[in-house]
């Protein structure tokens, strides 16, 4: 073999090699920095255990145990205003046990006394109130609050039921002109409801729902003039509403009727309303004036009758006897 390829072969193995070592070292400062980075040590302050939320909680909530959870943290970030657990025999959950929220707290924020009101102090409900908001509280049946199913968090539609013929001062009256006399409209849409009775969260392992006396909104100024006036007028019934919060939602709202009254609700009041079902006449018996007085000598008088008439929406009285 010649010399020159002996050469040659010499210098692409050591090129080679001097390649493999450089990589290898490259490597191996660059795991050793990310094994730095990734560990904390104590030659940078060391770690402590944060009380963090284990969930996202809404604002209103109940905390319970569950809600939390211990995180490690590195000292040199830690906020003294941070949770950190103490020393055995120290209970540092102890401030956090019968509160809830005053605002949301994400998913591994760390949790403070701040962010928490203990259940019963004073300013409790303001403290869950958005800004700019009021609280407005009705009274509520089985019936009208949707049979104790409606939770605080939860958001309704608000319907006022009126006796209409009263509103408009129609003196009570008997038989056909009595029938039409109910409306029912929704007042508001998408209230949400901050507590049932003096409870601002359901307590835990309590059952499905809360046996309701008092619901309370919240509401703008205006629509809380809106709502104490709306009592005064009739029956006030709430209707639960789904969580979502889409197109669908929206396009519902935007179909439903401002209001429904007693005719469109039976088609017999309707047809009565329009004048008769079949016949278009229907007769009935007002007052009977007079009795039938028989006196020796003097000849009777007969009793009188009177008839209201209805043909087609028009009415006609109609004596009888005379």
């Amino acid at each position: 073999m010649r010399p020159i390829v002996i050469i040659l072969i010499v210098v692409a193995l050591g090129a080679a090699g001097l390649t493999a070592f450089l990589a290898m070292r490259f490597l191996s400062d660059l795991q050793l920095q990310q094994q730095q980075q990734a560990t904390p040590t104590e030659a940078v302050g060391g770690v402590e255990e944060v009380l963090v939320a284990a969930r996202d909680i809404g604002p209103g909530e109940i905390l319970a145990e569950a809600d939390l959870r211990w995180e490690q943290w590195p000292k040199a970030v830690i906020d003294q205003r941070f949770t950190v657990k103490a020393a055995a025999g120290e209970d540092p959950l102890a401030p956090f046990r019968d509160t809830m929220t005053r605002r949301a707290v994400m998913l591994g924020e760390p949790v403070t006394a701040a962010m928490v009101i203990k259940q019963g102090d004073a300013g409790m409900t303001s403290a869950v109130l958005a800004p700019g908001m009021r609280s407005v509280t009705v009274e509520v049946s089985a019936r009208s609050g949707a049979a104790g199913l409606i939770l605080p968090g939860d958001h309704v539609d608000i319907m006022l039921i009126t006796n209409a013929r009263d509103l408009a001062g129609v003196p009570e009256t008997t038989g056909r002109d009595a029938i039409s006399r109910y409306a029912a409209e929704a007042i508001m849409r998408d209230v949400k409801v901050i507590a049932v009775n003096q409870l601002l969260a359901k307590e835990p392992g309590t059952g499905p729902g809360i046996n309701s006396q008092t619901v309370t909104f919240e509401v703008t100024a205006e629509q809380a003039q809106k709502i104490m006036v709306a009592s005064q007028l009739g029956s006030i019934v709430l209707s639960l509403r789904g969580w979502a919060r889409d197109e669908v939602a929206a396009e519902a709202d935007a179909k439903a009727p401002l209001y429904v009254t007693d005719r469109e609700v039976s088609r017999v009041l309707d047809e009565l309303m329009q004048g008769g079902l079949d016949s278009g006449i229907y007769e009935m018996p007002v007052v009977e004036t007079e009795d039938v007085v028989e006196t020796p000598g003097l000849p009777q008088v007969m009793s009188v009758r009177s008839i209201r008439i209805n043909r087609g929406g028009a009415v006609s009285i109609q004596n009888i006897g005379q």
